[in-house]
């Protein structure tokens, strides 16, 4: 698909993922609830989970992969026009700007900031805001995304509502994009939400609908809740994985592309049914992935986890097609797609 030549490319300069060193494996996870550790292993489809230890704070794991991810990218603090917090709510202060709290540690004196919010898909919208702003805007060349997760906090292991969100982890994630990168172009997006399940997962105490009580903290109101686990659980069975492969067809089609196209797979970690279940349908080997088992779901850094695992263990090669998505709480579904590496004569969208 020919693309508009007036129009700058942006790219992901560099990136990189905080892992923490604290972790729940199925076997402690079991002992807090009724569901077996092998319930959690063969059919959740994962070992272990990333928590937060001492220092891991929400922004302060962020800080940590943006260090690297600045480092990696080999500029100078001045030279970041932008900081987008990508990163989850639940942080060291209720009410806390992130952004300015980015720019301040590194240094980034020249730049604007905001926070933004979409649940798990955070990250992969602010890889499509920055590439957008990116063409729009002349003055902005190199975005700095920054996002720090950790709601584990919310899992309460005796409520069996919340056992498919049992996974949730810990840590932080961050990436440059960049105009007129020489690596990593970002070809085009699609993104999906369907607001019938707004009102599916929230923590019912906090807010302003409801202040927290004493009542409310001995009850656990003060943790993610499913408010119909059998309708969600049903509407989500007949609807997220159609919506998602629509939504990557949609992203593909866009930049002239098919699946059979597709060279690697950046995914969040969903149960290993769900995730075959896209490798199958996108015609992909397991070593076209990487299944988080031992990480648990990192919220929307999982994507910026993949690609650096991937790096690591051989898993890329220039001119590869990466299809980077994501789905959140809300709901939607995200689709992003990269041109690995130094590639010449890609296809690009419009």
């Amino acid at each position: 698909m020919e693309r508009n030549k007036t129009n700058p490319t942006a790219g992901i300069r560099s990136f990189a993922a905080y892992v923490t060193r604290s972790y729940h494996d199925a076997d402690f996870i079991a002992s807090q609830c009724d569901t077996p550790a092998e319930i959690i292993r063969n059919k959740l489809g994962w070992r272990q989970k990333n928590v937060p230890g001492p220092g891991d704070g929400t922004v302060a794991m962020a800080l940590k992969a943006a260090r690297k991810a600045l480092l990696y990218s080999e500029l100078e603090p001045r030279q970041i026009d932008l900081v987008i917090y990508s990163g989850e709510e639940i942080k060291e202060y209720r009410n806390w700007p992130v952004g300015p709290k980015i720019q301040k540690e590194l240094g980034l004196t020249k730049a604007w900031s905001f926070d933004m919010q979409q649940r798990c898909g955070t990250t992969l919208v602010a890889i499509k805001l920055a590439r957008d702003m990116i063409r729009a805007n002349t003055e902005l060349n190199n975005t700095l995304i920054v996002s720090g997760y950790r709601n584990s906090d919310y899992i309460h292991y005796p409520n069996p509502r919340v056992r498919w969100m049992y996974y949730l982890a810990a840590g932080g994630a961050a990436c440059v994009v960049q105009r007129d990168c020489p690596r990593n172009e970002i070809l085009g997006s699609h993104f999906m939400s369907d607001g019938s399940f707004a009102w599916d997962v929230y923590v019912p105490q906090g807010g302003s609908a409801e202040p927290m009580t004493l009542s409310g903290l001995k009850e656990g109101r003060q943790y993610l809740d499913v408010m119909d686990p059998e309708g969600m659980k049903e509407r989500l069975e007949r609807l997220s994985l159609t919506n998602w492969l629509i939504c990557i067809d949609k992203a593909l089609a866009k930049c002239g592309y098919t699946r059979a196209d597709v060279d690697y797979l950046a995914t969040l970690l969903v149960k290993r049914s769900a995730h075959n279940y896209l490798m199958k349908e996108l015609g992909l080997r397991q070593q076209q992935s990487r299944y988080l088992e031992e990480f648990g779901h990192h919220g929307q850094n999982d994507q910026i986890l993949s690609l650096e695992l991937a790096v690591e263990e051989g898993r890329l090669k220039d001119g590869d097609l990466v299809l980077m998505i994501s789905a959140g709480i809300g709901y939607s579904w995200n689709a992003v797609l990269v041109r690995w590496g130094h590639a010449e004569g890609r296809k690009r969208e419009a």
